[in-house]
């Protein structure tokens, strides 16, 4: 951005910096995934205890989650 760019978004966002808002919604989407990986190992769990799945299924689904988690991570930021 040029600094003209630079100024008036400053103004604009009550002197918020565009890396500011750019690491405040990388923070906001890193929770919800993480959220979503706690939640999906819950379930997966619950799931196993209650005889609904085979060990190797909630292997396989966390396993999964947690890749999805890191390229989301890799990709948002």
């Amino acid at each position: 951005m040029s600094n003209t760019q630079l100024s008036a978004f400053s103004h604009a966002t009550s002197g918020v910096a565009p890396g500011n808002l750019v690491l405040a919604i990388a923070g906001v989407l890193a929770v919800i995934y993480l959220i979503w990986l706690a939640w999906l190992a819950h379930a997966q769990l619950v799931a196993w205890q209650t005889g609904q799945a085979v060990f190797y299924d909630l292997l396989l689904t966390i396993l999964r989650g947690a890749v999805v988690a890191l390229l989301l991570g890799f990709l948002v930021r």
